[in-house]
């Protein structure tokens, strides 16, 4: 059904006059239905931005209300999103355009308010720096809300923050403070943090990071944003890199080893920002909670650790971290998807509880008395119930435990960061396991994900929580032991499905070699995936 706009406007009337009445129109709009209140502002902000009979000082007003109002829905419309796989539904992706056409809007917006704004008799001149701010914000929650669900934007975003940065430059306004409750800690911000926090938000590469891992970004760039500046010349990092951006580009700021200083060329100075982040690694190590550091509470001390190290390697070395990728010679690679499926592949047979004895189906005694045995066909039928199968997926490169594949277009699974993956390569036999780490679609429609092999050849098993007081049933569930690599100094793992095993709690493994159950002791969590954990054993 198609979404309708507002009963108390008329099509193609202002649904508000000034700010008093916007103030009012805002609060009739209920927000039961999130999706229909994002469509009544959207419909509100078009007409507004079109019409030439606002005061220049009232249509201000009303995109500042307006704002508050836009960033409640979003963060309300971004949990629809998260957990889901790429690509969205049809329903997830219509709700999605609605968005980020909103975010559009309000950029629009905005910068009618910076065409109002010229002149020094202007009314909004005294404005400047709050509508620039306000313009850069929106063009980078624009990339944001791409990343949101892994999508490239289109890079001429790049080009209009870059060309509002060099007026805010020219005219004086980099540095100036507005009010901004939104996006800052204290209630404060500048142009050049809005600046800032694009280019640093775009260089913590998203597109391998969770809906929780992105938040954690955004909370650090709030409380650390401001310790970045921006200038004609920096001094090298430790490892010979000045972080530079081009601002006649359609790209963000990069690392290099020699950047030559130029007009349209500016230096991020980092120095400030690498001493706090390396201050709160060390003390996250020593076992400080986060919350005493300005970090997110909810975060563990060594899950917040690792987010700060990753980020100052991309913020402050100029180093990925991720090895150097070939061409293999294998092109195509077998995929399962999710904790059943592989085990399924992995172990030859449907999974069934190890100490219990199944019971044969009529059909299965019926072969048996008319064959002697179990026909292919039952067994067939037997196993089409589960819809079990695998998928080719074309191999783009290869790095040290690492694979770039490219999703096919007529897939019918979907992915997500942190999802499980079983693989087979070429003409291997066994099946191995790896986990969904970097995912982004294309513009041209195209998905691309990157996954990460988990050390070891696993072996399909069965797995039960060993207190009898913290499992439901006493019933064992698909998963996988990888084992020790001593040349590599890894331990022995367990793959068991997401929430299943809690620390210093017993767990119960039954390998088919042994023919019994033993039981191990969960010691620490390696990984914790969407929808499995990873974790060592004693």
């Amino acid at each position: 059904m198609a979404i309708q706009t507002s009963p108390n406007s008329k099509p193609g009337s202002l649904f508000f006059t000034d700010a008093r009445s916007c103030k009012e129109w805002l609060k009739s709009i209920p927000l039961t239905n999130i999706a229909q209140a994002q469509q009544n502002i959207l419909d509100a902000l078009r007409i507004l931005n079109r019409s030439p009979d606002f005061v220049p000082l009232e249509r201000l007003t009303c995109m500042e209300l307006l704002r508050d109002k836009v960033a409640f829905l979003l963060s309300e419309q971004r949990a629809r999103y998260a957990g889901k796989t790429i690509p969205l539904s049809h329903g997830d992706n219509a709700a999605w355009m609605v968005s980020r056409t909103l975010l559009t809007e309000m950029e629009s917006g905005y910068r009618r308010c910076w065409t109002d704004a010229a002149g020094e008799d202007s009314p909004l001149a005294s404005h400047g720096a709050l509508i620039v701010q306000r313009i850069m914000r929106y063009i980078g929650l624009q990339m944001l809300i791409a990343g949101f669900i892994y999508r490239r934007f289109d890079p001429a975003l790049w080009m209009r923050l870059h060309l509002q940065w060099m007026e805010a430059e020219s005219r004086g306004l980099a540095t100036r403070k507005v009010k901004d409750s939104i996006g800052s800690l204290d209630g404060y911000s500048t142009v050049l943090q809005a600046f800032t926090a694009v280019l640093l938000g775009q260089s913590a590469n998203i597109y391998e990071l969770t809906p929780r891992q992105i938040d954690f970004v955004d909370a650090v760039l709030k409380r650390f944003g401001h310790k970045v500046t921006i200038g004609t010349d920096a001094a090298p990092n430790p490892h010979g890199l000045v972080c530079a951006v081009d601002l006649l580009s359609n790209a963000g700021c990069a690392f290099r080893v020699n950047v030559d200083a130029a007009e349209h060329v500016r230096m991020l100075q980092l120095e400030e920002l690498s001493r706090s982040l390396r201050r709160r690694i060390k003390k996250l190590g020593d076992g400080e909670d986060p919350s005493t550091m300005d970090l997110p509470a909810e975060w563990s001390p060594a899950d917040a650790r690792e987010q700060l190290v990753r980020l100052h390697r991309l913020w402050c070395e100029g180093v990925s971290g991720r090895p150097p990728a070939t061409i293999p010679d294998e092109k195509e690679v077998q995929l399962t998807f999710g904790i059943s499926e592989t085990h399924f592949f992995m172990s030859g047979d449907l999974f069934e509880q190890p100490d219990v004895k199944r019971e044969l189906t009529r059909q299965e005694m019926n072969d048996i008395t008319m064959f002697g045995k179990v026909s292919e066909a039952t067994v067939r039928a037997r196993y089409a119930e589960f819809n079990y199968g695998t998928e080719k997926w074309g191999i783009i490169d290869e790095s040290r435990g690492y694979l770039r594949l490219l999703r096919p277009p007529n897939s019918s699974h979907g992915v997500a960061i942190g999802k499980l993956i079983g693989l087979k390569i070429g003409k291997q036999d066994a099946f191995y396991l790896g986990v969904v780490r970097e995912l982004s679609e294309e513009l041209d429609g195209m998905i691309y994900t990157t996954l990460a092999m988990l050390p070891g050849k696993p072996e399909a098993t069965a797995v039960r929580s060993a207190d009898n007081r913290n499992r439901a049933g006493g019933a064992y569930v698909q998963g996988f032991r990888l084992p020790a690599m001593e040349a590599l100094k890894i331990p022995e793992t367990l793959v068991v499905p997401a929430s299943f095993a809690q620390k210093g709690r017993g767990i119960d493994i039954f390998l088919p070699a042994h023919g019994s159950p033993k039981m191990v002791k969960l010691v620490e969590f390696v990984e914790r995936g969407v929808d499995f954990d990873r974790v060592t054993i004693s």
